[in-house]
């Protein structure tokens, strides 16, 4: 087996270990290491410190601050390996070593790098920089195994904690290789970055047009886009990222005119979100005008290489299996640093190592247990002949089998939103993905169009909720309690009460769970609004089953977009019919969990909130873990006081059994 199996189809790599998808995962689940980040290399960052002297070569110095505190650094973001418009000259500037009797040593960093970096921290007055070659040891052992040199673990920590030195900066800098060299590729970036280039798209002529791509285009084949540790350094780095692109001195008064791109002296400097997101905005108006071969071939690779998530995805879909591309096409010297860099810019609290391995070594199902071990939702309902699934790589198998039909409320940023859409405390059993949280029996079909109270008046006493918030939340509550459902309106109305208390809460110390509702409350009030359909729901329990109901979901937010399992919409006239068959939502939600003592983690909030189907119900002993398939996701508002978590288990999609031989 090749040691990157990343674009290897998944069945060669079932075939080459003899064994399922479901087995290898089981086996390397078995062998993941202790999760956490070693905070202590953040703590005592080490960055370098200029010292100047005329006489001698410039000196820098090491110092160690409190990145966690101090974040007026600079992060450098560049390429080991020269760039074709680069100077290789080196050996100009000395660093301090770590000796317990330090000496001053010719750096191996190119000279140019440290002239472009330092330029910059002059015109912004900053004094620190962290550059890896120099903060981070380099001379460690080559063995592949676990080793316990303290340079070796010291260089570990390096790597699995890099992302949070990018991201705790002010100053992130990313150096480019290509410069400007004309003044009208200057004018052109400009209007490209303040969006005009786009704006005035139909009366531009189309070899400007082709101008324009092709500049991008130029910038972006820097090999700084395509190494995948400098994919990590742009997207933790962001928003803060700047990067920089050098012009001759004599575009100098034409750049300031422009004033988008500072005044560090012979240096563009361009926010990287804005570079991303202009890019893709001018390509996909470009893609959308014209359909010309030279056109596409500059669109791809520029969408490609800087393509922008928020511009590209739509609002229902992941950004993992993206980010996973994207971090697999692109270059190491080290395929299993893969994982790591994976795991930091998904924010993920498991990491898999594969020094721990002592079997099943292969890194896209490594990868693929680490998604599944931190939460991520593949879908996995019953399909015939689910085993050509396996002829794809392991991107482009999550691109088509990651679960896609989120639902983000319209006041939140929807690829944000998804990011946290997974599954609590997930294991790796032989026969799924085993999980925590509530299951719900669904009840009540509730037609908000027929309600017939009057709209209550807002309390005067202050409410951190919206003014009609307050209002329909109270009608919901009023129009449950006609509807015999009281304990549910009790619930709502208590929520609505308690907020009340809080007036002045500040909003950053706001529990996630009190911000989650908050969430729901905005969708379920937008749902009541345009007389949706909701739908009352009771906590499943084996020992019981007259549990009262305390959640409503929405039921028809898009009735279009909302499909059962054979594609079918979900039409109200249907519901009486489906009756008979009990229905059920399941969901779960946690706070990220900080760490203790020096172990952080990378984590984010977990919810979910998905419809499921149990058909097994009758035939499962009280022993058995609920087995649950995926429907669609719901927005809804539950409140579980006093009930446990219930155990559960998503069964593997069937192609996950498969065995070649």
């Amino acid at each position: 087996m090749k040691d990157d199996d990343s674009n290897i189809p998944l069945s060669d790599i079932v075939k080459d270990h003899g064994k399922s998808i479901a087995s290898l995962l089981v086996e390397i689940a078995g062998n993941r290491p202790p999760t956490g980040k070693c905070l202590k290399f953040i703590r005592e960052l080490e960055c370098l410190a200029m010292v100047e002297n005329p006489s001698e070569k410039p000196r820098l110095i090491r110092r160690r601050i409190n990145a966690f505190e101090e974040n007026d650094y600079v992060a450098l973001s560049y390429t080991w390996d020269k760039s074709d418009h680069e100077s290789p000259e080196k050996g100009r500037y000395e660093v301090r070593t770590r000796d317990q009797r330090p000496r001053f040593l010719s750096s191996p960093v190119r000279d140019c790098v440290f002239d472009r970096v330092f330029s910059f921290m002059r015109a912004r007055d900053l004094r620190y920089l962290w550059i890896d070659r120099h903060c981070v040891r380099q001379r460690t052992c080559k063995t592949t195994d676990i080793c316990d040199h303290k340079r070796c673990n010291e260089k570990q920590h390096a790597l699995e904690t890099m992302d949070l030195v990018y991201q705790q900066s002010k100053h992130p800098v990313t150096l480019l290789g290509r410069p400007i060299e004309w003044e009208h590729e200057l004018d052109l970036l400009d209007r490209i970055l303040t969006g005009q280039f786009a704006k005035q798209l139909k009366e531009t002529p189309h070899d400007e047009v082709l101008q324009a791509l092709s500049l991008l285009s130029r910038i972006t084949k820097d090999i700084w886009w395509i190494r995948a540790w400098t994919f990590q350094e742009d997207y933790r780095g962001r928003p803060d990222m700047t990067l920089l692109i050098r012009h001759p001195p004599f575009l100098e008064a034409k750049k300031q005119s422009c004033r988008n791109f500072s005044d560090v002296p012979n240096e563009i400097c361009i926010d990287s979100v804005n570079f991303s997101e202009a890019s893709t905005d001018l390509c996909r108006a470009v893609q959308d005008k014209s359909q010309r071969d030279d056109v596409l071939h500059h669109t791809e690779h520029i969408l490609g290489a800087a393509g922008s998530y928020k511009n590209l995805l739509k609002g229902n879909m992941p950004m993992t299996p993206t980010v996973i591309h994207d971090i697999q096409r692109r270059r190491l010297r080290e395929p299993w640093d893969k994982l790591p860099i994976i795991a930091n810019c998904c924010q993920y609290d498991i990491l898999i190592n594969n020094k721990h391995m002592e079997k099943s070594k292969t890194l896209s199902i490594s990868t693929l247990a680490m998604y599944i071990l931190n939460g991520e939702i593949l879908r996995n309902e019953p399909r015939e002949d689910r085993s050509s699934m396996l002829e794809n790589t392991l991107s482009k198998f999550l691109e088509k089998q990651a679960f896609d039909g989120f639902c983000p409320p319209e006041s939140e940023h929807d690829l944000t939103f998804n990011k946290g859409c997974r599954f609590v405390d997930a294991e790796i059993t032989p026969i799924g993905i085993k999980t925590k949280g509530h299951l719900w029996k669904l009840g009540r079909i509730i037609d908000t169009s027929r309600f017939c109270l009057p709209l209550p008046q807002a309390k005067e006493k202050p409410c951190s909720f919206a003014e009609d918030e307050q209002q329909y939340l109270a009608k919901l509550a009023a129009e449950l309690r006609r509807l015999h459902e009281p304990t549910l309106a009790w619930h709502i109305q208590r929520f609505l009460d308690y907020d009340r208390t809080r007036p002045d809460e500040n909003s950053d110390k706001e529990t996630f769970s009190r911000q989650y509702m908050r969430i729901m409350v905005k969708g379920l009030v937008a749902a009541i609004k345009k007389g949706n359909l909701l739908r009352s729901a009771r906590i499943w329990s084996p020992q019981r089953n007259d549990n009262p109901c305390s959640a409503v979901f929405i039921w028809d937010a898009d009735v279009a977009n909302n499909t059962g399992l054979k594609g079918k919409p979900y039409r109200y006239d249907n519901y009486r019919k489906r009756e008979r068959t009990p229905e059920f939502a399941f969901t779960a939600s946690r706070p990220l969990q900080r760490g203790f003592q020096d172990r952080g983690t990378n984590d984010i909030d977990h919810h979910v909130s998905l419809e499921v189907k149990w058909s097994s119900l009758a035939g499962n002993s009280p022993d058995d873990y609920p087995q649950l398939f995926i429907k669609r996701w719901l927005v809804g508002l539950c409140f579980f006081y006093g009930f446990p978590r219930t155990n559960v288990v998503f069964p593997w999609p069937s192609s996950f059994h498969t065995v070649s031989h």
